[in-house]
């Protein structure tokens, strides 16, 4: 990344630092922070205690190894969000090119041991620019030692998963060991820019990868990729109206909809839901393999170009590796929580949920645009229409995972986004749903929370447009103002 001068001052000043690394990595040893919630995470900072934040996070710059980068950390209030604030000019000259703000992952005496979670999650917001989380173990001596990974960044907020498997080694070899991170650190470096990154929380993240028992026959298809017999699957002669699910971890794959007869002996379909499918070459050299997106769990193959359907494309299936949930056996829910993109983000990734809709409802005008209800006068609400597998999850857990991801005490909208059709609202389709959701919103009045959120009886939902449909998934970003806070 950089080279260093050789003079005398220089080297003793990292031979100092090696040695001091050193001792220090000697001497640590390895403990494992506890979760926060059922949601599995661990908040290295929220920035929220200023002074404490102070003392943890250090500005470093290129000028120590001779280049000419200059900036600041600070902590301020942006958009009522407590913030550290990474700003500078980066420059290349004598072979510079970063700034950081670093802290010890855990304190002087101990390593931080990551084994329990899948990544760091930054919720940010910059100028465009792209930036860096940089780790360093007990395996980076050297100063220029690092594990990185690199983020894009917009105007507005955006919460950024970076799995530990994406981080690169730079100047050494070994991979990296998240049972030992001495430290974490935010960084713009590699081109000349202006930096200005804005920095919400930082925190460890745990995926939900709790997935079903397989039996041999299952493990022999889904795992280590083999195929069963041609026409002895359950689902190669199955029509009903449902969804396709993934055996091994549940997650929606295709809708039957897409389901046509080729007598190929296999389940056939013509197209996945969203990005559900993932394709790449077969060990063959000569087919491609379709995986789970999800779990990476086998699923057959696919064929482009035989002419069965428009979509002119045959997913070629294991039945093995799919279950079968019919659209009668679906329960139904709807919710309203500010800009209908974020509510669908947190739904749709909660286990159960099959399928589901953002759209409009509560108003008086037949099948609204989303034009007409941004004028606050058609009554309508902008909401989520979800359909979930009572066996899989219940309504209970979903609607807990509402009420906490969007401010339920907040009466004129959801965050920035103001207007009676950002409202708080639950549509319970029931009498069971309606005492479910008075009881939840009892327990958070009981905990100091004025809920403002409404119940009101189903009514005709009308989806919306297609290009509100899956937003953040479709245009690869996330919230920014649908933020997961423990509640319950």
């Amino acid at each position: 990344m950089i080279n260093i001068k050789k003079n005398k001052s220089l080297w003793l000043f990292f031979g100092t630092l090696l040695i001091i690394s050193f001792i220090i990595t000697c001497q640590a040893q390895s403990i494992k922070p506890k979760l926060l919630s059922e949601k599995d995470r661990y908040i290295l900072d929220d920035f929220n205690n200023t002074e404490k934040s102070k003392t943890e996070w250090k500005f470093f710059a290129d000028s120590v190894m001779g280049g000419e980068s200059t900036g600041k950390v600070t902590f301020l209030d942006i958009d009522n969000r407590s913030c550290m604030a990474l700003t500078g000019k980066i420059s290349l000259a004598n072979n510079g090119g970063f700034i950081q703000s670093r802290k010890l992952a855990m304190d002087e005496k101990y390593l931080l041991d990551a084994t329990d979670f899948d990544g760091i999650l930054i919720r940010v917001k910059g100028n465009g620019k792209s930036y860096g989380i940089h780790l360093r173990t007990n395996a980076t001596w050297l100063p220029w030692q690092f594990y990185q990974a690199k983020f894009d960044t917009d105007e507005s907020w955006q919460t950024i998963k970076l799995p530990f498997k994406d981080f690169k080694p730079e100047s050494l070899t070994k991979k990296l060991d998240k049972s030992k991170i001495k430290s974490v650190a935010v960084v713009a470096i590699y081109e000349e820019m202006t930096a200005e990154l804005y920095v919400d929380e930082i925190e460890l993240y745990k995926e939900n990868k709790m997935y079903n028992e397989l039996n041999e026959k299952e493990k022999y298809v889904i795992i280590n990729k083999g195929t069963e017999a041609p026409f002895s699957g359950e689902f190669h002669d199955h029509f009903d109206k449902g969804t396709y699910t993934c055996r091994q971890c549940d997650k929606p794959l295709f809708y039957s909809s897409s389901k046509f007869k080729s007598d190929c002996g296999w389940p056939s379909f013509d197209d996945q839901i969203g990005d559900s499918v993932k394709q790449q070459p077969d060990a063959d050299g000569q087919r491609i393999e379709i995986i789970c997106n999800n779990c990476g769990g086998h699923l057959g193959h696919i064929f482009n170009g035989e002419g069965y359907t428009d979509k002119n494309a045959r997913y070629c299936v294991n039945s093995i590796s799919m279950d079968f949930i019919a659209d009668k056996d679906l329960e139904r829910g709807i919710f309203a929580s500010g800009c209908f993109w974020g509510t669908q983000y947190h739904l749709d990734q909660a286990k159960g949920v099959i399928k589901s809709s953002v759209g409009y409802t509560g108003g008086d005008v037949v099948n609204p645009t989303y034009k007409q209800v941004c004028t606050g006068q058609t009554g309508h609400y902008e909401a989520i229409e979800v359909y979930f597998d009572p066996a899989k999850t219940s309504y209970e857990k979903l609607t807990k995972l509402y009420f906490e991801t969007h401010d339920p005490t907040q009466a004129d909208g959801q965050g920035p986004d103001i207007g009676s059709q950002y409202r708080s609202a639950i549509f319970y389709t029931s009498d069971e749903q309606k005492k479910t959701a008075q009881k939840l919103i009892d327990i958070l009045k009981g905990k100091g929370f004025d809920v403002k959120t409404e119940l009101i009886a189903a009514d005709k939902f009308w989806s919306a447009e297609d290009y509100h449909q899956d937003y953040y998934q479709n245009n690869g970003q996330s919230p920014y103002c649908h933020i997961y806070t423990p509640k319950f």
